[in-house]
């Protein structure tokens, strides 16, 4: 979300706003099932526009891709969207209503080159403290109800009809997950920096000039079918996808190049998906100093070179044994997080899951910053513990814009004090949060002092 033409807009993204049985083998050793499924949500060219209301012409296919896992008590889908954001109870309640489905994350890539639902630009509503833009008041927009946006009601559908396919394909499968270094020649960089009296946007970084924090690792989640081929790898990574984000074209940007080189790589019969991390003050090296079909070029090589790091932490994974716990757990909270300043404040969602003990995952409605990821890996007591930021599960707000850290908002700058509207510990209560969860499901209390 950088640049200043697209400040306006995203700085409001805030809404106040019959199972079916499948005939399946004996229980897996891993108890645990998983099915795919992948649906083209690409809007027609006279629909589509990005946030600022510019035209986009067609460059990539926008796909939802649909991972649903389940053990004999649950069953989760993970819906990862080629969209800057989405969010939708319609989703989530038919997912339950027509499929069985217990729990749905809707996770977008974030890719800033990809359709904006009409509904999300419309006339500003009176503006609370919180929406307050540099360019003077009245320039907050709110995110409205969207039922009337046809593109957005037809995505639902498909979203929740793919939902149905990947459950109607169970397999027995086991999984595997790890994450390893990634020194990266395309990304990411802090775009905060801070001065001893301010702090500075850092949107471009073609210099390579060492930034601080940032998480030089990328995750893996394989699923593999019980004669080890695999069905669904899914990379996470912490970065901004914004280098196509003014081109006018719409694109799924770097991770539509992962998913692609990842399919290419395993197989038409494994899916490839992106796991977008906590991005909030994380970019790409390039952005305005990229040119014609160099920034195309950039993007494209960015996403292959992720995948490629993806792959070769992938070669050494094993699916773990199964262990005394349930294959499956999953908890939805509710957390009631004060507003930075007056008296309201806002329900705020998390979901977190654990497999096999071996992954761990926490989906927030929100763009948290990356040290709220290097944080919960550190207290994590699952070594694979990925966050995903810009998902949402069905309860609270669909989007609470972004969630910097307490020192990041005593600093100021974009995303602390511009863009953010939370109490400063909220993303400190969310990360605890998740924590206590993964600590009663996988049976470690708090470590001793």
């Amino acid at each position: 979300m950088n640049p200043i033409h697209f400040l306006p807009v995203l700085c409001a993204l805030f809404v106040g706003l019959l199972p079916v049985t499948t005939a399946r083998a004996a229980e897996p050793s891993s108890g645990l099932w998983a099915g795919t499924a992948k649906v083209d949500i690409t809007p027609p060219e006279a629909a589509a526009v990005n946030l600022a209301g510019q035209p986009l012409r067609p460059r990539d296919p926008l796909f939802a891709r649909v991972l649903v896992l389940k053990d004999a008590n649950t069953s989760l889908a993970i819906v990862s969207l080629d969209l800057i954001v989405f969010a939708s109870e319609k989703v989530v309640a038919e997912a339950r209503a027509k499929w069985g489905v217990d729990h749905v994350i809707l996770s977008a890539t974030h890719t800033h080159a990809a359709m904006a639902p009409r509904g999300m630009l419309i006339k500003p509503p009176a503006a609370p403290d919180w929406t307050r833009d540099p360019r003077g008041p009245g320039h907050a927009v709110a995110w409205s109800r969207l039922s009337d946006d046809p593109w957005y009601a037809a995505t639902e559908a498909k979203v929740v009809a793919a939902i149905g396919q990947a459950m109607q394909k169970l397999f027995p499968a086991r999984l595997a997950a790890g994450k390893g270094r990634y020194d990266s020649a395309y990304m990411a960089h802090n775009r905060r920096l801070v001065g001893p009296t301010r702090v500075s946007p850092l949107w471009e970084n073609p210099d390579r000039r060492p930034t601080q924090p940032v998480d030089p690792t990328v995750g893996v989640l394989r699923i593999e079918d019980l004669t080890g081929k695999p069905r669904a790898f899914a990379v996470h990574y912490a970065c901004h996808p914004v280098a196509l984000m003014s081109a006018g074209v719409m694109s799924r940007d770097y991770p539509g190049a992962l998913v692609d080189h990842l399919e290419q790589q395993l197989g038409s019969d494994c899916m490839g998906m992106f796991l977008q991390g906590a991005s909030g003050d994380l970019d790409p090296y390039d952005l305005h100093n990229l040119r014609g079909d160099n920034r195309f070029n950039i993007s494209q090589q960015s996403g292959i070179a992720l995948a490629r790091a993806a792959l070769r932490i992938a070669e050494g994974l094993q699916a773990p044994p199964a262990g005394p716990r349930r294959a499956l757990q999953v908890k939805e909270s509710l957390l009631t997080i004060p507003h930075r300043h007056g008296a309201q404040s806002t329900a705020v969602g998390i979901l977190t899951v654990v497999i096999q003990d071996a992954l761990a995952l926490v989906a927030i409605p929100g763009e948290p910053f990356i040290q709220h990821q290097l944080d919960l890996n550190a207290k994590s007591p699952v070594a694979n513990t990925f966050i995903l930021g810009l998902a949402y599960h069905g309860k609270g707000a669909p989007f609470v814009v972004y969630i910097p850290t307490a020192q990041a908002v005593k600093e100021g700058g974009y995303g602390a004090a511009e863009c953010s509207f939370l109490a400063a510990d909220a993303g400190e209560k969310l990360v605890n949060a998740a924590v206590e969860r993964i600590r009663e499901f996988t049976g470690k209390g708090k470590p001793s002092p």
